[in-house]
């Protein structure tokens, strides 16, 4: 798979809410950061327990990606995350950065518009 196939493949799995599919295209050295205060997550299993803290609080997750551009192995998406977050709709408008290295994520950024949420 090139990167950008990756990349949409993890994203389009977070409708189905599952950690495992989640985390499926992720390296077992990824690095990860959410973004909104979280701290960077390194290897793994520190990406998989902190996924599994956010997937106890979402009731549903859509990801629209509004934009998305290529840069060697690195995949750069603006994009708008719909969810159902501890029982209210959010949407996230943001921007992730992606490393990718064969079919893995190596490195995860996200950020996020800080503005006021509904």
């Amino acid at each position: 798979m090139n990167p950008e196939v990756v990349v949409r493949a993890h994203l389009e799995s977070w409708p189905s809410l599952d950690l495992d599919r989640i985390t499926e295209h992720l390296a077992d050295d990824a690095t990860f950061f959410p973004g909104f205060g979280f701290p960077t997550y390194s290897g793994i299993e520190q990406i998989r327990t902190a996924l599994d803290g956010f997937l106890k609080v979402l009731t549903q997750c859509e990801v629209e990606i509004i934009n998305l551009a290529v840069v060697g192995d690195v995949v750069l998406t603006e994009r708008v995350d719909h969810m159902i977050y501890k029982g209210k709709q959010l949407d996230a408008a943001g921007m992730g950065a992606f490393e990718v290295s064969g079919d893995e994520i190596t490195a995860w950024r996200d950020y996020f518009y800080a503005g006021d949420h509904d």
